[in-house]
């Protein structure tokens, strides 16, 4: 999934990327996403944050009434860019990349954990798509290794990496 966050940063929000291979044997991948997912086709996700520097934005993502693709992590298109949700994973990943084409600033929201009432706390990373990209895979590392929300703040404050916090629009 992180690769094809990375190809997804360096391309554009519209692009696909393929699947790294791999040598295990998985299980049969679902062919439609399960119902009782926290992320559905159609939905709007407000992404919030600060970044490391202490600027505070807040953007929605409207994701499409097309059924997302899978590949290692169910791909949903939005107005703004893209929304990853791995369900094996307990993963969503909110890339903002609407301002990118004009020169503008990449955001990523790494949201590591289930998402509690349709909202869930992350790490940020912001910055040109080439600086996100490079950055991704820290940000998955202290999302992944510290679940409480104040070591999480201090960890990414520590690594010069945002907050953010994913909420479903009602």
């Amino acid at each position: 999934m992180r690769s094809f966050l990375l190809a997804c940063l360096m391309v554009s929000s519209s692009a696909v990327a393929g699947g790294s291979g791999g040598g295990r044997v998985l299980p049969p991948a679902p062919t439609r996403l399960p119902a009782s997912a926290p992320v559905q086709s159609g939905q709007a996700w407000v992404l919030a944050g600060t970044t490391a520097d202490g600027e505070q934005f807040q953007t929605v993502l409207k994701l499409s009434a097309d059924a997302p693709q899978l590949d290692g992590a169910w791909t949903f298109r939005a107005d703004r860019g893209v929304l990853l949700y791995d369900s094996a994973a307990q993963s969503v990943v909110a890339l903002d990349l609407k301002e990118v084409a004009e020169g503008g600033l990449a955001l990523a929201c790494v949201r590591v954990g289930r998402l509690t009432a349709g909202a869930g706390e992350g790490v940020l990373v912001s910055g040109t798509a080439p600086q996100v990209a490079a950055r991704l895979e820290e940000a998955f590392a202290v999302a992944s290794a510290t679940p409480d929300p104040a070591d999480l703040a201090a960890a990414a404050a520590g690594l010069r990496l945002g907050r953010c916090t994913l909420t479903q629009q009602n």
